[in-house]
């Protein structure tokens, strides 16, 4: 997997944002420990710690849900703040006005945040300088993810950006990855899938047929067989490329 030259440039790198180039874990941490203080959440979570870990809990699940496309877009928004309040015992129709309230600041606060994964914008540089043409392929939400790109600096290194909103259906679809490279005009390229979701990245790539890269972070994971080049730190990137 050491394409140069004429071969870089017949090679399409389609990069995940969240958590694979965009720091979405440390990120969200940040802007809940804002909402947690600005909306006096005190009042029915002991600390910052159990609100951040019972949204977390619940928005996972939601998320799991979305990408399956059983529920809607506009459900897991409201869901996940409305879900923790309840549980906390706030009373439904008060969780469900909140909600609205807590989804407009999480998104705005979260849409300004700048913190990459750790050499991330060092290995977009080097693929650039290689010549490689690179991609953004998520399921997050589509003002969110341009505002996240153009607030963390990195959106001058994608040639093309494809959203599910766009795409309407969800990474792993075979029809997410369809519509992607018809967009970018790459089926006659090497397409590659760069991601740390084992699931909607990797499983949805190969499963289309394509080359993927799994970037998996955590070292207590046990690593399944899942036909794919698997990486620690982005940084090993350069030594494939």
């Amino acid at each position: 997997m050491n394409p140069t030259g004429t071969a870089a440039e017949q090679t399409m790198l389609w990069f995940d944002l969240d958590d694979t180039l965009w720091d979405m874990s440390g990120n969200s941490v940040i802007c809940l420990r804002e909402l947690y203080a600005s909306q006096r959440l005190d009042q029915w979570f002991a600390d910052a710690d159990e609100w951040d870990r019972i949204y977390h809990s619940v928005n996972n699940t939601l998320w799991e849900q979305y990408g399956r496309g059983d529920i809607s877009r506009d459900y897991l928004r409201s869901e996940r703040f409305a879900r923790p309040l309840r549980m906390a015992g706030v009373d439904s129709r008060d969780a469900e006005e909140m909600s609205v309230l807590f989804d407009r600041l999480y998104l705005d606060s979260l849409g300004r945040k700048t913190a990459l994964v750790d050499g991330a914008k060092e290995v977009l540089d080097y693929l650039q300088s290689k010549g490689y043409r690179m991609g953004i392929i998520s399921n997050g939400f589509h003002e969110v993810q341009y505002n996240k790109l153009k607030s963390s600096g990195i959106d001058g290194y994608f040639s093309i950006v494809v959203l599910s909103d766009d795409a309407g259906v969800n990474k792993p679809d075979r029809r997410f990855f369809d519509y992607a490279i018809g967009k970018a005009g790459s089926s006659g390229m090497r397409n590659i899938v760069i991601g740390d979701n084992l699931t909607a990245d990797i499983e949805g790539a190969v499963n289309y047929g394509l080359e993927a890269i799994w970037y998996c972070r955590d070292e207590s994971k046990t690593l399944p067989d899942c036909n794919a080049t698997i990486i620690r730190e982005l940084h090993s990137l350069k030594d494939i490329f």
